[in-house]
């Protein structure tokens, strides 16, 4: 069986990669002196309950060399090989140490893809290649399937501050600084890795309302669901739901999937936002 292989900021729960068989590599994530491994002994809950309540900022590292050769080994000393599927690399450098760890042991087998997204987008693309992998494909045919796939994710996120993106340095202070002064409410879009600001809004809510609204406008791919992630606060990913099914009425599958301590540490808390695969 081929070994599919991705990293904490896919947002999986510890059930779900039991059920799907995937293997996950955690990111660390600290408050200060305290350490953790990311959905492994801090939950999702608990990260965010820090956020709002340490004196300290939330800062992520990326797996040891050491924890990710061990994953790549074990997939390639399997009959079926791997493919794994890790967070853009222009948002953590986990990729780029992946590709370094495959060389130095001389992974064959093991097919390393940027995912150019992250939380539910790379999710989307982790539960793509285990369908692949129930339909036989093998590792190489994989690989090949979700890089072509991976081009078509698309996120996009209404956030209650700009504050978490710019103390991890993914916009301007000129950008912040408007958002605080103007108490608005940013709607941002990744897309192949970019992060750009798509809009200004006066309430979260009406923020989030805009989301569905804009995702009316989208080519979907049918073959995928669309996901609807939060970070604290589910009754806003509940709300962006049913706002969903209002425009979207025939879109069969909308799931719901709270974001984790890689992206919660960028994005902050009372965010939400959808991920899915365009045409």
């Amino acid at each position: 069986m081929v070994k599919i292989i991705t990293d904490s900021s896919a947002d999986f729960e510890q059930a779900e990669l039991k059920e799907n068989m995937v293997e996950c590599i955690p990111l660390s994530v600290s408050f200060g002196a305290e350490e953790y491994k990311d959905n492994v002994n801090l939950t999702k809950s608990e990260f965010f309950n820090k956020l709002k309540n340490s004196t300290e900022a939330a800062k992520t590292s990326q797996p040891s060399l050491h924890d990710i050769v061990e994953k790549l080994e074990y997939a390639e000393h399997s009959k079926d090989g791997g493919v794994a599927i890790f967070m853009s690399s222009k948002i953590s450098g986990t990729a780029n140490t992946a590709v370094t760890a495959a060389e130095m042991t001389g992974c064959k087998n093991v097919y390393i893809v940027d995912s150019l997204t992250a939380s539910a987008g790379q999710k989307l693309l982790v539960e793509y290649a285990v369908k692949l992998r129930r339909q036989g494909k093998t590792a190489l045919e994989i690989y090949k399937e979700i890089e072509n796939i991976k081009q078509k994710v698309t996120l996009f996120a209404c956030l209650d501050t700009l504050e978490y993106l710019h103390q991890g340095g993914r916009i301007t202070s000129a950008k912040s600084v408007l958002g605080s002064v103007a108490h608005i409410k940013p709607v941002i879009r990744l897309s192949s890795g970019e992060v750009e600001l798509l809009a200004k809004s006066f309430s979260i809510k009406r923020g989030i309302k805009s989301l569905a609204e804009r995702l009316e406008r989208e080519e979907l791919n049918p073959e995928f669901p669309i996901y609807v992630m939060y970070s604290d606060n589910q009754s806003l990913a509940k709300d962006l739901a049913v706002d969903i099914k209002k425009h979207l009425p025939t879109m069969a599958s909308v799931k719901t999937v709270q974001i984790g301590a890689v992206i919660g540490s960028h994005i902050g808390t009372n965010a939400c936002g959808i991920a899915f695969v365009k045409l």
